[in-house]
């Protein structure tokens, strides 16, 4: 039996990682979706994947990277998030987002975040700004 690197008995252990999205410090618009875009393994030649978190109408949601044991590899991540009011489509129909243009950019949404190896399950709440 093959099984790919990642999180379970053979590999680094995923951590558990969940929390709340708000804006401007009440719950989100609507439900979207988190991105958690691997920068750095936590120790040298560890493997790297990416996760998501779909978050509801309430803000809550659980980071999936979609293996077994599921939750973060450890390592740093950077961030971006998506709520649409009206998401992209094959249709042409303008795309209308609730969140300022830089949260969806990693590299510009200032959001980060470093899951250490074995660490306790993580709860990481994202406060985004309208501004």
């Amino acid at each position: 039996m093959l099984t790919a690197p990642g999180c379970g008995p053979s590999g680094p252990q995923c951590v558990p990682v969940s929390g709340r999205v708000t804006l401007d410090g009440a719950k989100p618009p609507g439900p979207g979706t988190i991105y958690f875009n691997p920068e750095s393994a936590a120790t040298e030649g560890s493997p790297l994947r990416p996760a998501t978190g779909d978050f509801d109408a309430e803000g809550n949601y659980t980071a999936k990277s979609f293996v077994p044991g599921d939750g973060l590899l450890p390592g740093k991540y950077v961030i971006r998030v998506d709520c649409y009011k009206s998401p992209p489509n094959m249709e042409g129909k303008p795309v209308v987002s609730f969140l300022p243009p830089r949260y969806r950019n990693p590299n510009e949404s200032g959001l980060t975040l470093a899951v250490e190896p074995g660490a306790p399950p993580v709860t990481f709440n994202i406060d985004l700004s309208s501004r």
